[in-house]
């Protein structure tokens, strides 16, 4: 049992605090919320919170858990205590190994991490991903060509059996297929989230009530911009996506970084890179190089401009009513597990999102997407005790979050020392790996 006392509540039921208040939680649950709480019984690990700040964890909705296990402690002691990752596999795959990638099997880690067996995240997870027949990734890296209907239904129904929470789909789609997809998943009950495929375009994809449309493809293309919808469809599409129930996980520091090779050095220099070994440093180096020759086979992106049209997308998004998520796609060069989502955090303010809205997109609405906002993503009575200790009110200063002074996870507490030793070890880790 923890008991937490002195602390103001931010618990993101609205945009109000609920300031001198203790929080009891037991077996990972929040068992009361009030102002004169009498101290639990022994056994109870006491917390004096000196009047900061108690909010939910942040909630990652766009990751992609790789073969590196520190990126686990990286989120953790960063807050973030929910990922949802949106490339799974559930085996060892010789060729992907010989390419450093996608080693976990991510069912078994999502009970290992949900327990606590293993320290991190609460982990959401598709499965393979669903591609068309001639897929954009090879089908060896753990893509699901599909070209029936029957195919189609075996393939998702596998998925349903296996436990995965939801299915990814991505941008070589048929429309056809797209559709089977949608019928087979409605009849199963399970979300379909993703790239809005090329074949299929926005507003079909919304009109099937797609989960949630990642990177804000379908509004725009990075690497055909001739298909980027104008003024008036962006319009149309957002308030669409509002009436649609249709998430948005814009993942801005991945736009931000994939097409800038010319500031490759400079995120090189960033602090957060001491997290990232020699091996992952050089597949990001890799990875930019790669997507420089795709823009500049399609004829360059304009970065700066394409950003302002990222946000722009952004604040027609909020002003029509669209649900927004707060995602970082890790895996993109330079995008770095448990650091990025603060960055991310700072673009979306850039877009136009308010401190509160931004909180809500990586907490509640986060939860309602994952369709558990009766588990997680406030902090109430009942819910699982996933939350972040803040210095200062994060309505008020979003960047406390970043320099918290711990984490509870399903009940557990990681101090500030706790996580700092967290890092420290990764670092330690990493710096022996470069020095080799």
């Amino acid at each position: 049992m923890l008991f937490i006392r002195n602390v103001h509540v931010v618990s993101m039921r609205n945009r109000t605090v609920d300031y001198h208040q203790s929080v009891i939680i037991q077996d990972g649950i929040i068992k009361a919320i009030g102002k004169s709480l009498p101290t639990p019984p022994e056994p109870c690990q006491i917390l004096d919170g000196g009047l900061q700040y108690l909010m939910p964890g942040i909630i990652n909705m766009h990751i992609h858990l790789g073969d590196n296990p520190d990126d686990l402690a990286l989120y953790l002691a960063n807050g973030i205590t929910t990922v949802r990752n949106m490339w799974g596999h559930e085996h060892f795959n010789p060729l992907q190994w010989m390419f450093g990638t996608r080693l976990f099997n991510h069912l078994q880690l999502k009970r290992k991490t949900y327990i606590g067996d293993i320290l991190g995240p609460d982990i959401y997870t598709c499965g393979p991903m669903l591609d068309g027949a001639k897929p954009f990734f090879p089908k060896f890296m753990g893509v699901e060509a599909l070209d029936t209907s029957e195919r189609t239904r075996k393939v998702i129904q596998q998925q349903v059996d296996q436990g995965y929470d939801f299915l990814k789909i991505y941008s070589k789609l048929s429309r056809p297929t797209f559709d089977w997809i949608m019928e087979e998943a409605q009849r199963c009950g399970i979300p379909v989230c993703g790239h809005v495929p090329d074949e299929v375009g926005l507003e079909h994809a919304l009109n099937s009530k797609i989960c949630s449309v990642e990177h804000l493809y379908g509004f725009v293309n990075p690497y055909d911009q001739s298909k980027n919808l104008d003024e008036e469809m962006v319009k149309r599409m957002a308030a669409l996506s509002a009436s649609k129930g249709v998430w948005n996980c814009p993942t801005l520091v991945a736009n931000e970084r994939l097409g800038t090779i010319a500031h490759q050095q400079e995120y090189e220099q960033e602090p957060q890179i001491a997290y990232v070994s020699a091996k992952n440093l050089n597949g990001m180096r890799f990875l930019m190089r790669e997507a420089h020759k795709v823009f500049e086979k399609s004829g360059g992106i304009n970065h700066d401009a394409y950003m302002e049209r990222l946000f722009h997308i952004v604040r027609v998004l909020k002003e029509e009513g669209a649900g927004i998520l707060l995602g970082t796609d890790k895996a993109v060069p330079y995008v770095v597990a448990g650091f990025s989502e603060h960055h991310e955090m700072e673009l979306l303010a850039e877009a136009g999102l308010d401190t509160y809205e931004i909180l809500v997109a990586a907490t509640i609405h986060a939860a309602k997407c994952l369709g558990i906002d009766a588990e997680i993503g406030t902090v109430e009575i009942g819910k699982r005790a996933n939350l972040v200790l803040t210095q200062k009110n994060p309505l008020e200063d979003i960047t406390t979050i970043a320099t918290h002074a711990g984490v509870v996870k399903a009940g557990k507490w990681f101090s500030r020392e706790a996580c700092d030793s967290m890092l420290a070890k990764v670092e330690r880790s990493i710096s022996r790996g470069k020095n080799s």
